[in-house]
């Protein structure tokens, strides 16, 4: 029972409870620099239909987007969305697990996912894009929440046991760090500058990141104001909140991470009929952002 509760708790995906989950929708739109600021235009919604699509994650090239969505009210699987073409496709389609949190792998030859497997073990799992059956990356890591790409071969990894964790993992050795931080937020981001690596996420109404060299942590800045907790970044130093049917922008320095933000209002997409953001991913190439709307 309580591997049950806590499994609703950061998914918020099991069968009992799919006829409530809430109605979201992927919503597109074009993003253009401009000076200390950005433009946002052109919102689309790409899924526009009654029922559960999230976890948007774009392709390298910025062509795509996979996402997850329910459709029978049984179980969940991977979509992908073609940018160009505006077509919608079906990727995983497995009657007796479901996946969720989709990415490409650093390699760009594999989607991953997080795969509920018939006996609620939930382990990262690989497909191939050219087709396949999938593979298990780490069959000694089970209970992941969501995760993060560091490289081909780590990813930082949020585990649902008790208590909560948050590790590094070897994916060559199945070896982990101890635990950093026990329950963080789930928005995950690695930011890459010509002088390092630094890893970002939301830890009790702050963001952190996290020198992945020395392992120093910083707080950067507190999101009291804000209702949720996911940020994205645009480019190195910019950083995007929703809150509500709201987008905020806070022009970041990595070179100097402590200190209050001053966010700045982006857009009220309110007339859209949104009500609520709950997720943001950027194109790697800034072009485009994906959100999830209620």
């Amino acid at each position: 029972m309580k591997r049950t509760i806590i499994i609703l708790l950061i998914i918020n995906l099991t069968t009992k409870l799919f006829a409530q989950l809430p109605n979201t929708d992927i919503w597109l739109l074009d993003i253009k620099a401009e000076k200390d600021t950005i433009i946002l235009s052109n919102p689309v919604n790409i899924t526009n239909r009654v029922g559960y699509d999230n976890q948007p994650s774009f392709s390298a090239d910025g062509n795509s987007i996979l996402y997850t969505s329910i459709r029978d009210e049984k179980q969940s699987d991977i979509y992908t969305y073609n940018i160009k073409t505006k077509t919608t496709t079906q990727f995983t389609n497995t009657p007796t697990t479901s996946e969720y949190s989709p990415n490409f792998t650093p390699d760009g030859k594999n989607i991953s996912v997080v795969m509920v497997e018939p006996d609620s073990a939930q382990r990262l799992w690989k497909f191939p894009l050219k087709g396949g059956a999938p593979q298990l990356v780490m069959d000694k890591v089970d209970s992941i929440g969501y995760y993060c790409w560091l490289d081909n071969t780590h990813a930082a990894l949020f585990l649902i046991t008790t208590p909560f964790k948050f590790i590094i993992t070897d994916l060559t050795t199945q070896e982990s760090t101890a635990p950093i931080r026990d329950t963080i937020g789930r928005s995950f981001h690695l930011v890459k500058t010509k002088d390092e690596k630094k890893f970002f996420y939301s830890y009790y109404r702050g963001i952190y990141s996290l020198n992945l060299t020395g392992k120093k942590e910083t707080r950067c800045e507190t999101i009291k104001r804000f209702e949720g907790e996911d940020f994205c970044f645009i480019e190195p130093h910019k950083i995007i909140m929703g809150d509500g049917p709201k987008l905020y922008l806070n022009n970041f320095k990595l070179s100097n991470d402590d200190g209050k933000l001053d966010w700045t209002e982006l857009s009220d997409l309110s007339k859209y009929g949104i009500k609520k953001i709950t997720r943001i991913a950027i194109s790697p190439d800034g072009k485009k952002m994906a959100i999830v709307a209620e």
